[in-house]
């Protein structure tokens, strides 16, 4: 990981993040909006073209008083491109993003438990890294890092999976040290709920939203074993103030009902005996869909959060789960004035928690720097757009010396 140790490193950055959340955007919008002298920004600008990392998109009309008209900037979504991949213990799902987000290849595949069994998660891993690889390579696109998205505590600076009942990892296993002699690209990981809210956050576009949950509900066997039952899971993302909220165990989102007791199977008070049959017993259903319903209102006054995203379960019965949190959250509200909120489906399906994971690791390429804090781990586009440079120089300087 590059070490961030100048202003310049720091001015860089700035800008790139700039571009990446408002496309099309001046040079003089960039200067005046970070407060940085316009011959700098036009310095570090033409860098950045020259590497290929920007690029222009159109023409403003000039001002009052006439002048130049401005030219407007994006990142070049094609520049590089990101690949997502979530495993869970029914299937694989694997993705490609550009930089701007847009899905260039996504694919799923089911995992028998005979194959779980034998490939465990680093060899599901390979299959998923090898598919996505090849597609970059075929829309000749340099990858330049992957997202993972589990069903696990996850200590996702350590890049370690703390324990995973779906996944049948019992203690600490360094997810990726094991994985990462598959590839030399940097790789992330992170609890598949949480992965979902990086996707909503990038593509929602308000700057107004700072405070939503992501409830992941999932029916799906418990464990990749041969006759596993079915079970109604459930996993919560948190954002809080525009940040992602991990908590200081990495345990944030881990949800079981206020109502659940000693011997209760599944996470709920509701149906606690017969879970297998929750998709066929509406009446049973309804009973775990408002029990579910009552917490998260509970969160949603209690917090002050403005959104609920809902995914991972057929869209009739999330639209069941929507109808009861919002007769929860009115009926829960102590005062007169409504609660001002929204429930929201999710916005890729099936593809939530990959397509998060890939959004994760294009959020961090762009993260400013902590100077307080440095990483030892994770991307580091400075690094990757110095390394870039420094091959573009050496083909010039080849190209000079065979002429």
């Amino acid at each position: 990981m590059k070490s961030i140790n100048s202003l310049s490193d720091i001015n860089v950055s700035r800008i790139l993040r700039l571009i990446w959340q408002r496309k099309g955007i001046s040079r003089v919008e960039i200067a005046n909006t970070l407060g940085i002298d316009k011959s700098t920004v036009t310095k570090i600008v033409a860098s950045l073209h020259d590497i290929g990392i920007i690029s222009e998109m159109a023409e403003g009309v000039t001002g009052p008083q006439g002048g130049r008209k401005p030219i407007f900037l994006e990142i070049s979504p094609m520049f590089a491109c990101v690949g997502g991949i979530e495993i869970n213990p029914e299937r694989f799902v694997c993705c490609l993003l550009d930089l701007h987000g847009s899905i260039l290849f996504q694919h799923q595949e089911v995992i028998r438990p005979e194959t779980y069994q034998e490939l465990r998660i680093e060899g599901i891993f390979s299959k998923a890294y090898k598919m996505i690889a090849y597609e970059a390579l075929k829309l000749g696109v340099k990858m330049i890092g992957i997202g993972v998205g589990l069903p696990a505590l996850v200590n996702s600076d350590k890049g370690l999976i703390e324990c995973s009942v779906p996944l049948m990892i019992e203690g600490p296993y360094p997810f990726i040290e094991n994985v990462s002699k598959y590839t030399d690209i940097p790789i992330s990981v992170e609890n598949d709920a949480r992965c979902c809210c990086y996707g909503e956050m990038m593509i929602s576009g308000d700057p107004l939203v700072k405070n939503m949950v992501f409830l992941l509900t999932e029916y799906r066997i418990l464990q990749p074993t041969k006759n596993s039952k079915k079970n109604l899971s459930i996993g919560l993302g948190l954002v809080m103030n525009g940040r992602l909220v991990k908590g200081p165990e990495c345990s944030a989102g881990e949800f079981r009902s206020m109502l659940w007791e000693e011997g209760n199977r599944g996470q709920f008070f509701s149906g606690q005996d017969s879970l297998a049959s929750i998709i066929t017993d509406n009446d049973e259903m309804n009973s775990i869909f408002y029990e579910l319903a009552q917490h998260i209102a509970f969160l949603v006054n209690t917090l002050n959060l403005q959104l609920v995203y809902i995914g991972g379960i057929e869209p009739q019965h999330a639209r069941q789960i929507e109808s009861h949190i919002r007769d929860r959250v009115r009926i829960q509200w102590p005062y007169e004035r409504k609660s001002i909120f929204d429930v929201r489906m999710a916005s890729f399906g099936s593809l939530s928690v990959s397509y998060g994971a890939a959004a994760m690791f294009i959020e961090q390429l762009f993260a400013l720097p902590s100077l307080s804090t440095p990483s030892e781990k994770g991307p580091s586009i400075l690094e990757y757009l110095a390394t870039m440079a420094a091959k573009k120089q050496e083909l010039k300087v080849s190209e000079l010396n065979k002429k």
